[in-house]
């Protein structure tokens, strides 16, 4: 045979995969710095980028307030995965080891993650184009925290169900989990982006299915324009029209130097409600009223906590707000607070409340068959103590019973319950129970 005919020899070659070589999770190396992935996925992800400032070090005060605005409970549902971004791998491993000295227990209980990756795995961050006519150094800094954000993204995608993303300079509303849990449970229509902070990229949170997307799109444009206008144009690609954003915020701001060469940022959250107080147990119910909502605060906002509230429009004498518990509950103390700093005409004026036992399907909702007086509102709020002792058991119901119409709308900012770890049967019960002679 010719050697003009003769075969060339075969290769082994692996076919195109679109999941794999498009969408899947990039090949990008990390360097585990602390703690190791869960080996179950949990419900959110929450990743934060950062870099040593030259004033200032909030990483710390962001971590701590994630974990004490937390429950035991909701930690079982969290991993938060810190990417240390500095140039300098020592900055890294220095920042490491401060964090392993303060967080030791998040650490071995898998609710911390530190990672970072290398310096040669970047694109180039010299001789950018300088959009916006940007100095240099400040498309560098956009252009390399574009590809700090898509490698976090990235190692994310396999760790929960949903991932947040916020900043290394925030602090956290009480139970921000909870809410952020409550609201997207909630939410029906399908979505990319659901914002829970008015600044930039804080509170940004997505399904982690799309975190790989994300990360490509970050990568492909990293060098044009700011991570949260990119941010903003990749739910705009995926037909989202608008951000959707919860309100009040559940994120806030502190950072008073940025990560950008020291410069002063005080920027605040306008938005953002700290809820101090303490509120008891939380104990799990449906909540439904008669009153018109004014926009998204629903009745159910009052069921979790967090600070959400319920606004009510056109309140007229027999509207209620009702809990019906899922369990039985025996109720200690009892506080509801209505109105709010912002708006402290829109109290209840007149009103008083009920429990009520015997759960019901009553047209729309659950309620309770009959219900019995404990006491009245005074200057728009409600307070009563050692309840267990009178008020005959546990009770499967709490209405708030409107008295007189008013023209003022009505804001529920709390309902405190304080349950009673006492068990214990109503006087009506007709359950037998068992004791040891």
């Amino acid at each position: 045979m010719s050697l003009l005919h003769r075969e060339a020899p075969r290769q082994e070659f692996r076919l195109f995969d679109v999941r794999e070589d498009a969408l899947d999770t990039l090949r990008i190396p990390y360097k585990h710095l602390l703690g190791s992935p869960p080996s179950t996925k949990k419900f959110l992800s929450i990743g934060i980028s950062s870099v040593k400032r030259e004033k200032g070090n909030y990483l710390r005060t962001t971590l701590q307030s994630i974990f004490s605005h937390s429950s035991l409970e909701e930690l079982e549902e969290v991993v938060v995965v810190v990417y240390l971004a500095n140039t300098k791998y020592s900055i890294n491993t220095e920042v490491a080891a401060d964090l392993a000295n303060h967080f030791p227990s998040e650490i071995a209980a898998g609710q911390l993650l530190v990672v970072s990756s290398y310096s040669n795995a970047y694109p180039t961050l010299e001789g950018l184009k300088r959009n916006y006519n940007d100095p240099p150094e400040r498309v560098k800094f956009r252009s390399k925290q574009n590809v700090d954000y898509a490698f976090l993204v990235n190692f994310c995608t396999n760790l929960s169900q949903f991932y947040l993303q916020l900043e290394d300079d925030v602090t956290c509303s009480m139970n921000f989990l909870t809410s952020i849990k409550s609201y997207v449970t909630q939410y029906i229509t399908p979505w990319t982006t659901i914002t829970f902070s008015s600044l930039g990229y804080i509170g940004k949170l997505y399904h982690s299915v799309d975190l790989p997307k994300l990360a490509r799109f970050l990568l492909i444009f990293y060098d044009e324009m700011p991570c949260d206008w990119l941010l903003d144009l990749f739910y705009k690609s995926k037909a989202q029209k608008e951000i959707i954003q919860y309100k009040p915020s559940l994120f806030q701001h502190i950072g008073q130097y940025s990560s950008f060469q020291g410069n002063v940022n005080n920027l605040k959250d306008k938005e953002f409600m700290e809820v101090r107080e303490t509120y008891g147990d939380h104990p799990l119910a449906f909540c439904s009223t008669s009153i018109k909502a004014f926009e998204d605060h629903t009745a159910d906002r009052v069921c979790f906590p967090g600070p959400s509230f319920f606004w009510g429009v056109e309140v007229k004498a027999g509207d209620h707000f009702t809990m019906t518990f899922m369990n039985s509950t025996n109720i200690k103390k009892l506080r509801i607070i209505t109105g709010s700093s912002e708006h402290p005409e829109d109290t209840l004026k007149s009103g008083y409340v009920e429990f009520g036992r015997h759960r019901i399907l009553g047209h729309e909702h659950i309620t309770c068959e009959a219900f019995k007086k404990i006491g009245d509102f005074q200057n728009g709020t409600f307070f009563l103590d050692n309840i267990d002792r009178t008020a005959g058991g546990s009770v499967d119901c709490l209405k708030i019973q409107v008295s007189v119409p008013q023209a003022e709308w009505m804001i529920i900012r709390k309902v405190g319950i304080w349950v009673s770890r006492e068990k214990t049967l109503p006087k009506n019960s007709t359950n037998i129970v068992a004791t040891n002679r």
